[in-house]
């Protein structure tokens, strides 16, 4: 089997003509040749959140970190993944959240105090021995979270907030996983001190063999919602599955950014992170 695994961030076009920097952020982990992991962070990019870029920078490397250490714990062969599909199944959205949650605070937590000891803005907002509000520190960085571990027997998908996680085949476009939908910008956020119970996972079984050929694509946000409706949006999923087919994985990933620069700019404006990871025969 065959895997060709990358992605895109690029700052909207709303954000290019403000001069707001790029909140997105997205990291791509190749434990082996048979087990990556990928994660997507959309900051809010908000004035309540002036930092949010860095949260999301976070937000993808807790995810990758922590999930790297679930897999050294439990092993790697096939027999001792399938111990960590049960707990998966099992704590996908509890427990395994609560520590997903737990260390992006804790990062936040060290992040601030760093900014507060050299000075820097926002430093104020810390009180001289404790932080008073911790809610409002984590706001600073407030971000969504899009995870998944992807192996040859199965693929765990995790999120917090919007955005969205699809599987394209030859016959269907499907959710891995469904987030609560909010109209407007309303969105569901790391930064909640309870975020961990608004997260949504699921464990999908696959037969790496008789499934060829599929894609999964991570995106935040700016990727949907720069389409008029789900059935166009869908259709742009299909474009890319059936692109990569016909033209090879090159072809896309040298032309990716611009198409996605081009969807900001005729779409919503937002920033748009696009992980593409296809796999074939």
């Amino acid at each position: 089997m065959k895997r060709y695994i990358f992605g895109e961030c690029v700052k909207g076009a709303t954000h290019e003509r403000t001069g707001v920097s790029l909140q997105d952020s997205k990291k791509i982990v190749e434990v082996s040749e048979d087990i990556t992991i990928i994660s997507v962070a959309d900051g809010h990019g908000s004035q309540k959140c002036p930092l949010s870029e860095y949260g999301s920078k976070m937000a993808v490397n807790v995810f990758c970190d922590v999930m790297k250490r679930y897999i050294e714990s439990y092993g790697s062969s096939k027999k001792e993944l399938a111990g960590l599909v049960s707990y998966l199944n099992r704590e996908g959205d509890t427990r395994f959240a609560q520590e997903i949650c737990e260390e992006w605070q804790t990062r936040v937590r060290r992040s601030f105090v760093k900014r507060k000891d050299k000075n820097e803005k926002y430093g104020h907002l810390l009180d001289e021995d404790e932080i008073k509000d911790i809610e409002g520190v984590y706001s600073l960085y407030g971000t969504t979270l899009l995870g998944m571990l992807i192996t040859d027997t199965f693929v765990f998908s995790f999120q917090i907030g919007d955005g969205d996680i699809n599987m394209v085949t030859t016959d269907d476009i499907a959710p891995l996983v469904e987030p609560e939908k909010f109209l407007g910008t309303e969105t569901h956020s790391l930064s909640k001190i309870d975020a961990w119970k608004k997260s949504v996972s699921s464990v999908k079984m696959k037969n790496a063999k008789s499934d060829l050929p599929y894609l999964y694509m991570l995106s935040t946000d700016g990727f949907a919602n720069s389409y008029k409706n789900n059935d166009e949006f869908y259709k742009t999923c299909r474009d890319y599955f059936d692109m990569i087919g016909q033209h090879g994985f090159e072809a896309i990933k040298e032309n990716l950014g611009g198409w996605l620069k081009e969807t900001s700019q005729l779409g919503c404006g937002d920033d748009i992170t696009l992980v593409l990871a296809y796999f074939c025969r």
